[in-house]
């Protein structure tokens, strides 16, 4: 059953989901869209959700659609993997598909697990989870809620980043269990 009539759709989970498939089949119904906002963390999967992904599974069905608000994070699990995932390598993707105002992000947040995000530029969300200590240099201008979490340790310099990129932050939460190798008073 196609979904004709709908011009404009938005999907928030902030919850790690499984349905990938689920939601790219809806998705695939809505052929007239319009706009289209996700807010999608994955997990279970295997493979990282990338600019080819994306062109594939969605873009390629909504030729009607002009505006794409997106931040699609896949949690994978590194421990059977033969190769490290690099931000540059996940860009590349979304350049291919035309992509220029998105972004990618890596992030090791547990010895065997790898948070991958995708993301539209601006960032308009407001909430962002599972940030590391390499991000990019951007202006993370609607987020009030942010998870920090990475395996190396976080230094006094990336609390400053913290501070010139998320002004309007009004919840930080950190994970990590490294201490600080510079430990000086300055934070």
């Amino acid at each position: 059953d196609k979904l004709f009539n709908l011009k404009c759709f938005s999907l928030k989970s902030f919850f790690r989901f499984k349905q990938y498939d689920k939601i790219v089949s809806l998705l695939r119904r809505m052929s007239n869209l319009e706009k289209l906002t996700l807010y999608l963390p994955i997990k279970g999967r295997n493979r990282v959700i990338d600019g080819t992904y994306v062109q594939h599974d969605i873009l390629d069905y909504m030729p009607q659609l002009h505006s794409f608000i997106f931040y699609i994070c896949t949690y994978v699990e590194t421990v059977d993997l033969s190769y490290k995932f690099s931000s540059e390598d996940i860009q590349q993707t979304l350049t291919n598909i035309g992509q220029q105002h998105a972004i990618s992000m890596v992030n090791y947040i547990h010895s065997h697990r790898a948070a991958c995000s995708i993301f539209s530029l601006p960032f308009q969300f407001d909430y962002l989870k599972d940030l590391g200590n390499k991000f990019p240099n951007i202006l993370f201008s609607y987020v009030t809620h942010l998870l920090v979490q990475d395996t190396d340790p976080f230094e006094h310099e990336f609390f400053m980043r913290i501070a010139r990129s998320f002004p309007l932050l009004k919840h930080l939460r950190i994970i990590n269990v490294e201490p600080q190798a510079n430990n000086s008073s300055q934070i």
